[in-house]
């Protein structure tokens, strides 16, 4: 009795580690979002995420699945200025490029190009206040909210969200 307890803790011991150990990228790719995608290049900046083109393929696999993301309140906008759709391809790029820029301050002082990438370009509009600041990781992950609720089946985007934490700061993906 006493040995198969032992054998039987040391199994349940590596199933804990195996899943520990698991691949973020693997973790990531099932029930793909791009704001998951984000909070993973904002959480491990040097580790094992999806690069911006798996995260577009990881997207690409999952357009044939419906997803509720349990949200009470919508406060994006989408398609709200026709003619003006980024690749989403040029959008994810940017969006990587912000989240790599960690806690580094992005301000906006009535309107500001964050990042332009091809033909995205992400960018803040300070509301009403003269200028607002939030970090570059949370303009990252509204990008990315953009991006869940917002891309068409022609893999454009266009829209807006607020930045985490800012009501005063609406980012946006458009087109320059």
């Amino acid at each position: 009795m006493m040995v198969h307890s032992a054998v039987l803790g040391f199994t349940l011991l590596s199933l804990v580690a195996q899943i520990k150990g698991a691949s973020s990228k693997n973790d990531i790719s099932t029930n793909f979002t791009f704001s998951r995608w984000i909070d993973s290049v904002i959480s491990n900046p040097d580790g094992d995420v999806l690069t911006p083109d798996e995260a577009l393929a990881a997207w690409n696999n999952t357009q044939t699945t419906t997803t509720s993301h349990g949200r009470l309140e919508k406060r994006y906008g989408c398609n709200t200025i026709p003619g003006t759709e980024a690749p989403i391809s040029d959008a994810v790029w940017c969006i990587n490029n912000l989240a790599s820029r960690g806690s580094q301050k992005c301000t906006a002082a009535a309107v500001v190009h964050f990042c332009t990438h091809g033909r995205a370009r992400i960018m803040g509009v300070a509301g009403g206040i003269g200028s607002t600041t939030s970090s570059c990781n949370n303009i990252a992950r509204a990008a990315g909210t953009v991006m869940d609720h917002c891309t068409r089946a022609d893999n454009t985007v266009q829209g807006y969200e607020y930045a985490l934490g800012n009501i005063n700061m609406a980012v946006w993906i458009k087109r320059p």
